[in-house]
């Protein structure tokens, strides 16, 4: 059973949970002859960007196999030098890429190791069994190798590839557990990734073994209904939320403290489990049938993940809306993502209690992530509205009565006069080289007349594309355009740059003007140019630029 009637927007939701995730469907195998295991290259392999990197098999022919990466149609591969190749006439039965984040552990490290198990290895028993690591060995982590060792799996024979080897023959397995792309819809979020998680039986036997053995093993007690506490700084304000859990006779579990075996006791006695989405919240798939489980979404998405997971086992899941995320979420661009959690009056009629307005706390909890965020140069994510509904522009106005926050942060409201994504830039400077950190919209890029001139710049804004180019003299012009947030202009020549220009890609043009302008040594600022019109300083140095976006028609929050 899952409901969502204390979610902020429930007929939003119901598009994502009115469909089975079981296939039915007999797995089996592919053979690659002669193909390559390209061992993992992070997000920054060639300036490329991306959570999840690059690495898996190519076919004789070079070509990608899309099913041998993280998720099937996403990373790639990459070209390794031909001396760095080494030759195997082994046939080599391939599992897949390996993470430590332990949500990827119970998904999608599992999702070839049926293979293991199966019929199939009477035939190929005597093969090596490989991986490919993201960032981490199966033995480094003990909770990730205990999982595989409750699975039968003998860990200490699985053999990495840690150089791009091509293989006689190379046994790749199905999927148990899967991506498939989901249709558009009116409901659709950027943030989803339009793909949706499906499961085969062979999962669902593995999590079965999984809990066997915690039923086998299990032990008393008294931790009836626990909540899982992921603890770390990303997560503001869930400390406070852990305190309310608390208070209604939860005990707040810190999993990693815990081996495996401890949490699978817990989870397998636990009568009420609760979490934020995520990896917590996937252990869920180790309670019993029909147990109550509260899962609180961190952001403006569902988890696809988790809905599968939800479906593996009946359990009574309740998801509660209980947050203020209104930043992008971009892992690999942004190195802190933040998520914000208030007491919502959501979470309170969820447990019966009286709501009596936000409290002192909320605003405090809300207006430090905002801080946080805008000094990272996170842009706002404008689908945000579209998830919150009348919630945000109601917290954020009573937030605006409150004079405290008027006083202790009066640098933050400019940034409320319209919703919008933020702009960020940094600047290479002589002797100084790049700026410690993005510069937000509207923002001075430098301290001024210190007269250390800009040499090379960067841009960036996640919800369109931008580009941007930069003059360097009469002899050689503009240079080439570029797409944020790539670099335009040197370093370590002493070269500097004498004009700029900076555009947005035709759907971003339909929502904002691009603003632009350049603080030059003879301490005067240029006028604004904007939507890449070309800015020329005259051949008088520059220390410093500034660039804004001015919404055409986007106006959410309250005004007066």
């Amino acid at each position: 059973m899952t409901n969502l009637d204390y979610l902020y927007k429930p007929e939003a939701a119901k598009r994502f949970f009115n469909f089975s995730r079981f296939v039915n469907k007999k797995l089996g195998f592919q053979i690659i002859e002669h193909g390559t295991i390209l061992p993992h290259r992070d997000k920054n392999y060639k300036g490329e960007r991306g959570q999840v990197g690059f690495g898996g098999i190519v076919d004789a022919e070079g070509r990608f196999i899309r099913e041998s990466h993280i998720h099937t149609g996403t990373g790639g591969a990459y070209e390794p030098p031909l001396e760095s190749i080494q030759h195997s006439s082994e046939t080599v039965i391939y599992l897949g890429i390996s993470f430590h984040i332990w949500g990827h552990a119970i998904t999608d490290n599992l999702r070839r190791v049926w293979f293991l198990k199966s019929e199939f290895m009477k035939q190929f028993k005597n093969c090596p069994v490989v991986y490919i690591a993201h960032d981490f060995t199966f033995n480094e982590l003990k909770n990730v190798k205990r999982l595989l060792e409750i699975l039968e799996v003998n860990v200490d024979n699985l053999r990495e590839i840690k150089q791009p080897t091509q293989f006689d023959k190379i046994i790749l397995p199905d999927e148990c557990f899967f991506s498939k792309t989901l249709p558009p819809d009116d409901y659709s979020f950027p943030d989803n990734d339009s793909l949706e998680r499906k499961f085969t039986n062979e999962y669902r036997q593995m999590i079965d073994q999984v809990r066997n053995f915690a039923m086998k093993n299990r032990t008393y007690t008294s931790s009836k209904k626990i909540y899982y506490f992921y603890g770390i700084r990303r997560q503001i304000g869930e400390e406070r939320l852990a305190e309310y859990f608390k208070s209604k006779g939860y005990e707040i579990i810190s999993p990693e403290k815990l081996t495996l075996d401890e949490q699978l006791n817990l989870l397998i006695n636990a009568e009420s489990f609760a979490s934020t989405l995520g990896s917590c919240s996937h252990n869920s798939v180790f309670l019993r049938d029909n147990v109550e489980a509260i899962l609180i979404p961190r952001r403006n998405e569902y988890m696809f993940h988790q809905e599968a997971l939800n479906q593996v086992h009946p359990i009574n899941v309740n998801y509660v809306d209980s947050s203020l995320s209104i930043f992008y979420e971009v892992v690999g661009v942004y190195q802190h993502v933040m998520h914000c959690f208030i007491i919502s009056k959501q979470l309170k009629q969820f447990f019966g209690d009286k709501w009596n307005g936000y409290e002192e706390a909320d605003f405090k909890i809300f207006m430090d992530y905002f801080k946080s965020c805008a000094k990272q140069g996170i842009p706002l994510n404008s689908e945000a509205e579209k998830y919150y509904g009348s919630i945000l522009p109601d917290f954020i106005k009573t937030l605006f009565q409150k004079q405290t926050y008027a006083i202790n942060y009066p640098d933050m409201f400019p940034h409320w006069e319209k919703f919008r994504p933020l702009i960020s830039y940094q600047t290479h400077i002589s002797r100084k080289g790049w700026n410690t950190s993005w510069i937000q919209e509207n923002q001075t890029s430098n301290e001024l007349n210190q007269k250390f001139y800009i040499q090379a710049i960067k841009v960036n804004a996640l919800r369109y594309k931008v580009y941007y180019a930069v003059y360097y003299n009469e002899v050689e012009g503009w240079s080439e355009k570029v797409k944020a947030p790539e670099q335009a202009g040197t370093t370590g020549k002493r070269k500097p740059i004498y004009g700029m220009k900076v555009w947005l890609d035709e759907a971003g043009t339909k929502e904002f003007d691009i603003l632009y302008r350049m603080h030059k040594f003879d301490d005067t600022w240029t006028a604004w140019a904007k939507n890449g019109e070309e800015l020329v300083s005259q051949m008088v140095k520059l220390d410093a630029i500034q660039i804004k976006l001015e919404p055409r028609a986007i106006n959410l929050l309250p005004q007066g």
